[in-house]
């Protein structure tokens, strides 16, 4: 599964193509109890549009922390929350 998701950052589109994989990845590094700034970084670079890199490569540079709002955005609009009930 691939899924291409478009966030708009600092009045900036940029696109993001999420594979399962990707969001495997983030989730076991996080897991693994890893650096949720490291781990955040990864997910969202292998995700950005290879046409798009160098530009938001400079929008992380002009604001720290951003990698883990990025990748939560991501992550919530790759895997949204299910509502799930125990039938008794």
């Amino acid at each position: 599964m691939k899924k291409t998701i478009v966030l708009t950052i600092a009045g900036t589109d940029f696109s993001f193509s999420v594979t399962a994989q990707d969001h495997s990845d983030f989730i076991d590094a996080m897991a693994r109890g890893g650096s949720v700034t490291a781990a955040s970084h990864n997910f969202i670079m292998r995700s950005i549009d290879d046409g798009q890199k160098d530009d938001f490569k400079k929008l992380l540079e002009s604001a720290p922390g951003a990698e883990v709002q990025i990748a939560g955005e991501l992550k919530t609009e790759f895997a949204p929350v299910l509502v799930i009930a125990v039938k008794k």
